[in-house]
């Protein structure tokens, strides 16, 4: 099997020890107040915006077992109330307790690894703030104690792309495996959770093995980490099978997409503001009902017939995608991010009449678009950045940029909704650091 090409990295001084100590005592600190923020929270975590469904489906697999017939096991992936399930076998009445503690240690682990990565890269001047980011971006470090899949997925694409660039600073046969191997085992638990994540899994499969310089070490390493990917959702495919007779991951694609569709939708998702969104889909006799696939279908078709509105709706979807987590321009199911209960804009504006005109009016409307507009060129130029260093740099703004691009387009085809951004957030707010560097020179020359 062909080697990888080596990459200059740091060399080794006696600031490298200081800093990377200086990293670790700073990621036990989080840590240890996040487990004491948990002793602190009733239950020891709460419900995200789809918390309810989620230990609904896991009802069914504690009364049933594992082939449970519950539709909303098959309407959405069983892959998290399954991991509900495991953990309510240790103790159902410490679940979410159980359940934060996981999340929060693999996220903590995902950080650790992903941050001492860039640290041994051109990049180590970056690597503090970036996991003074990571750590205290409130979002996406308290969503490890909600019910919900985004925070899994985050940290597996965050440990993810810091075991290929590891693997890419010291390659060798022996770790090419077994970095294949734990890559693919991590998104397989992303793809089972949320099964968009197998899209994102293979293109960082073929951006990782494209960098390999060998065609054959490209296709072995798509091949073998697609294989290793699909494993946890083809058991959901089995499980199915077993329940319902029904060879799906889930059905709710249809449902989804149409939300997002019609002449009459926002983009948005559905509520008193989109109530008239979807596409006439009759079924085709003699069938009663509408499968999920034909959905799809019908959605795809308007799309098509509908050249002008497709246009619009996608790219408000796009926007929406990237809209702040509260304010007058805010879109999505965010509702739950514990964020807001201090967030300090949603406290003035909670405070009198004059507050709520001041954050949700036009001065709180161009603060949000110079957020979203803010946000966007920041990730934008931390990318060129990264591209213009040429080599591993380059590399890791491919590994980061695509799956938050990638989410971007599976709202642009679903629904605009800023929660689809929580997965790849720690890899957005990568190249945010690195455009704020960018802007202040400190970057080194290519």
């Amino acid at each position: 099997m062909a080697k990888s090409k080596k990459y200059k990295h740091r060399p080794v001084s006696s600031q490298r020890p200081k800093a990377a100590r200086n990293l670790y005592i700073l990621a036990l600190l989080v840590f240890a107040v996040k487990i004491i923020v948990m002793f602190n929270i009733p239950h020891g975590g709460w419900y995200g915006a789809d918390g309810e469904n989620y230990t609904s489906g896991t009802d069914g697999l504690l009364n049933d077992g594992l082939f449970s017939k519950k539709s909303i096991l098959n309407y959405w992936p069983a892959g998290y109330p399954i991991l509900l399930w495991i953990l309510a076998k240790i103790s159902i009445t410490n679940l979410f307790f159980l359940l934060s503690f996981f999340q929060t240690i693999l996220y903590s682990l995902a950080v650790a690894l992903f941050v001492e990565q860039v640290r041994r890269t051109r990049l180590g001047f970056l690597a503090w703030w970036l996991a003074i980011f990571l750590c205290l971006n409130p979002t996406l470090s308290l969503s490890s104690f909600a019910v919900g899949y985004e925070s899994l997925v985050a940290s597996c694409m965050l440990a993810s792309v810091g075991l290929i660039i590891r693997y890419q600073l010291k390659p060798s046969a022996k770790e090419l495996k077994l970095t294949l191997l734990w890559v693919g085992l991590l998104q397989s638990l992303s793809a089972f959770v949320q099964p968009r994540g197998l899209l994102m899994g293979f293109f960082i499969f073929l951006i990782w093995g494209i960098y390999l310089n060998s065609r054959k070490t490209l296709a072995a390493v798509l091949i073998a980490g697609c294989a290793v990917m699909s494993v946890m959702p083809l058991g959901l495919v089995i499980r199915n099978i077993k329940a319902v007779n029904m060879a799906t991951i889930s059905t709710n694609l249809g449902v989804t997409m149409n939300i997002g569709a019609g002449d009459h939708a926002t983009g948005a998702y559905a509520s008193e503001r989109n109530k008239n969104w979807g596409v006439n889909c009759p079924p085709t006799p003699p069938a009663t009902s509408v499968s999920d696939s034909q959905k799809v279908q019908c959605v795809l078709k308007w799309y098509l017939t509908h050249p002008v509105k497709s246009a619009s709706l996608i790219l408000h979807k796009s926007l929406y995608y990237w809209t702040p987590w509260s304010g007058p321009v805010a879109e999505g199911t965010m509702n739950r991010n514990p964020w807001l209960k201090v967030n300090p804009l949603m406290n003035i504006a909670k405070s009198s009449k004059t507050g709520e005109k001041l954050v949700f009016g036009s001065v709180g409307k161009v603060i949000s678009w110079l957020w979203l507009l803010g946000g966007l060129a920041l990730f934008g130029y931390g990318f060129r950045a990264l591209w213009r260093l040429g080599g591993i740099e380059r590399q890791l703004a491919l590994l980061s940029a695509t799956p938050v691009l990638l989410g971007m387009l599976t709202a642009a085809a679903t629904i605009g909704d800023h929660r689809f951004r929580l997965p790849t957030l720690g890899l957005s707010l990568f190249l945010q650091v690195a455009g704020i560097m960018a802007l202040l020179r400190r970057f080194p020359a290519p």
